[in-house]
């Protein structure tokens, strides 16, 4: 007689790890603002947006298990952040400049 065989559970496929450059793709798309550029029309509040959303992920990233992909995506995520700051820093040291030389030429 035949037995009758179990139905197999769906599995997931074998565990994949992820390239830095996934990762990397992965923080861009998800600190994308999620705001038009109608509703933030200047640089600094398009750069404030960006970081609250990298410390939402940061804050996110806690509840993560510990894993491999986990401190890749940290380290990504750790580089997004200095990056942002350096951004904020040369732009905050634009504006002064540009305020300066704006004093300067104003008060010749």
């Amino acid at each position: 007689m035949f037995k009758m065989s179990k139905k197999a559970e769906p599995r997931r496929g074998p565990f994949r790890r992820l390239s830095d450059s996934e990762i990397l793709l992965f923080v861009t798309k998800t600190l994308q603002p999620r705001t038009s550029d109608q509703e933030t029309p200047d640089f600094a509040a398009k750069l404030q947006t960006l970081k609250d959303i990298i410390k939402r992920q940061e804050i996110d990233l806690l509840n993560w298990p510990n894993s491999p992909s986990k401190d890749r995506f940290y380290a990504s995520h750790l580089k997004a952040k200095r990056l942002v700051a350096e951004l904020a820093e040369d732009f905050s040291g634009a504006a002064t400049v540009a305020a300066n030389s704006g004093d300067q030429a104003c008060g010749e």
